[in-house]
């Protein structure tokens, strides 16, 4: 019976320094989709004076990796991209076989981002070894009754071709995904300390979008491959969608808080601040104890505005908040994923 390219799968280990391929402990991710691939990056002659109406000829300029994957949330391997997301990990041990990961963002100047090697399987047919990798953007959605579910975008300075029975044994994540999820959203007015919590408000649906603005043009005379990935900046998007049950909300957000109820209000100029607690929770306990894996995502700082509200017949009134994280008056305002589980190192 012939091999075929139906099934796939991508794996991910964390260099100790750039430059420096990791083969071993490699953590494979049940994708849902493998886009990443080599990319080369083909460009034309100029135009020569050669007696014809066509260019002479093309060249390769440069090659890389790039592209997206898409998977299911699950408590292991999500630390992996939580880690290059951040790039800072402080791990605790809670309690026997339980480590407690605290992802968070570095200031400037503080840190950089990890390097990552990345292994691409096509169902044992050919694989591809992407060094010095780095995430551009991972996106995480949580629809109601659903499981979390995500998507990123991987950039590395280069690759290689490998044989598939060079990957040995593969150790896929099989960890239980996240099935239940308690969202609680604080809305405070800065100026008179008004506060409005979302205890009249059920959420929907969360979605999360985080974004580290990398260079991808860093190459130099005599190479083809990127010489290094730049971190450059950040930023995250938050949506929030609910079912419209008071008018608090809408008044916070145009108002500023200071709606009455008495339909008079002017239109506030100022954006309301906020902040969201996001708690994923798996049915199943880490193995060997009573706790089970869940991971936490807090937004001390958020600047909600509200979408426009549309009807429908025979349907109930949705709202969606959304908004854009920005520094507050400490260094505490950086988001942060805390995830329970039970990985001592990534």
């Amino acid at each position: 019976m012939s091999k075929t390219g139906i099934a796939g799968a991508i794996g991910f280990a964390h260099q100790s320094g750039k430059d420096l391929a990791q083969t071993s402990s490699v953590l494979y991710l049940p994708a849902t989709s493998v886009g990443i691939n080599p990319n080369q990056n083909a460009q034309t002659l100029p135009a020569e004076v050669g007696g014809d109406y066509f260019l002479r000829g093309s060249y390769k300029a440069s090659a890389m990796g790039t592209g997206d994957i898409a998977f299911v949330a699950r408590p292991n391997g999500l630390g992996h991209l939580l880690l290059m997301l951040c790039g800072v990990d402080t791990v605790v041990n809670t309690s026997a076989s339980v480590y407690q990961h605290t992802m968070t963002p570095f200031a400037v100047g503080a840190g950089d981002l990890p390097w990552y090697s990345v292994f691409k399987d096509v169902s044992t047919v050919l694989a591809e070894e992407y060094i010095n990798t780095r995430i551009q953007s991972l996106k995480l959605d949580v629809p109601k009754s659903g499981i979390m579910t995500g998507s990123a975008t991987l950039v590395s300075t280069g690759f290689s071709e490998i044989t598939s029975a060079s990957l040995g044994i593969k150790t896929f994540d099989n960890s239980p995904q996240f099935q239940s999820c308690l969202a609680s959203v604080d809305f405070k007015n800065e100026a008179t300390g008004t506060t409005i919590s979302s205890e009249a408000v059920k959420v929907e649906r969360v979605s999360m979008s985080f974004d580290n603005s990398l260079s991808n043009d860093e190459f130099a005379v005599g190479s083809f491959f990127l010489e290094d990935i730049t971190l450059q900046q950040r930023t995250v998007t938050v949506d929030l969608d609910y079912v419209i049950r008071s008018r608090e909300m809408y008044e916070a957000v145009y108002y500023g808080g200071a709606g009455d109820g008495s339909g008079t209000q002017s239109w506030s100029p100022q954006l309301y601040r906020g902040s969201l607690g996001l708690t994923m929770n798996s049915l199943v306990n880490i193995p060997g104890t009573t706790t089970p894996y869940s991971c936490q995502f807090l937004f001390p700082g958020l600047d909600f505005m509200s979408l426009p509200i549309s009807l429908s017949g025979a349907e109930v009134v949705r709202g969606t908040l959304s908004t854009q994280i920005t520094l507050g008056t400490s260094g505490a305002d950086r988001f942060t994923a805390i995830l329970t589980n039970g990985i001592a190192s990534y």
